[in-house]
């Protein structure tokens, strides 16, 4: 069965500049190629941070740009994957999106978020069409984006396509500490898959957001866990560990029998 090292990027909360971002990301490849990993993921919207429409405006990419090639050629230089949060131009809409390189430097895959969950996003960004699948290095994964995992339906979407790994940039608010508390260990064990969910660091200077990025295994349980400051957190993926839990209780194909149409509760005078 393939054997992924993954890698978190919990990266400080900034608004960064291009050349800010691909001087942060160059470091990062940097330690997790030297730390093994076969792929690295970043927050949502790494290259712009998150939470400014003006930011976002201004660091926004469209495919092809001379930003995302250099972005290529550090992952080639490094021989590590990536998944990169980006906010993405496409004529006159932006979406908030990630864009998935092999070791080669090459885009693979390229996600837009589905579900907006604020004023801030449902102003500046359109909503993306739905996950796909892809292979890396032999493993089948799906891109979802912060809010989206915190729908049953997508997630169990993903596995229902094949996915066994779910990789999941993110600006979770430490308000919003459940998420990476239950949620998403919950995803993971109800659709027998790996989750990776990479969040933007937190500590005494900026507590803003939860700091908790985490890899969960197919049996709900955290492989790693971030503590707050910024920094990297890794885990192997073995997707022998899927086919396991599905030996145990395959939630997908017993989900057939209970489905139920819906139907009207008759009124009791």
């Amino acid at each position: 069965m393939p054997l992924l090292e993954l890698a978190l990027f919990q990266a400080r909360a900034a608004f960064r500049s291009a050349d800010e971002a691909l001087t942060d990301l160059d470091g990062a490849l940097s330690n997790a190629a030297a730390a093994g990993a076969d792929i690295l993921v970043t927050p949502e919207l790494f290259f712009s941070g998150y939470g400014n429409a003006a930011a976002v405006r201004r660091a926004a990419q469209v495919q092809g740009s001379a930003t995302l090639e250099a972005v290529g050629r550090l992952v080639a230089r490094h021989g590590v994957g990536l998944v990169l949060g980006y906010p993405e131009q496409s004529g006159a809409l932006i979406f908030n999106s990630a864009a998935v390189f092999d070791k080669h430097g090459s885009r693979i895959s390229n996600y837009r978020k589905t579900a907006l969950p604020n004023d801030f996003e449902r102003e500046c960004f359109t909503p993306g069409g739905g996950p796909e699948v892809f292979e890396f290095e032999g493993v089948s994964c799906s891109v979802l984006i912060c809010y989206d995992i915190e729908f049953p339906e997508l997630a169990r979407h993903c596995a229902g396509l094949g996915a066994e790994l779910v990789l999941v940039p993110t600006a979770l608010r430490a308000k919003w500490r459940l998420v990476s508390d239950a949620i998403v260990p919950a995803r993971a064990y109800e659709n027998s898959i790996f989750v990776g969910y990479c969040d933007y660091a937190a500590d005494a200077s900026n507590p803003e957001f939860s700091g908790t990025s985490s890899i969960c295994g197919p049996d709900g349980k955290h492989l790693c866990r971030a503590a707050g400051p910024e920094g990297l957190v890794m885990a192997r993926i073995d997707t022998a560990a899927v086919d396991q839990r599905k030996a145990d209780f395959d939630f997908l194909s017993d989900l057939k029998r209970y489905d139920l149409e819906p139907r009207r509760t008759a009124k009791i005078a």
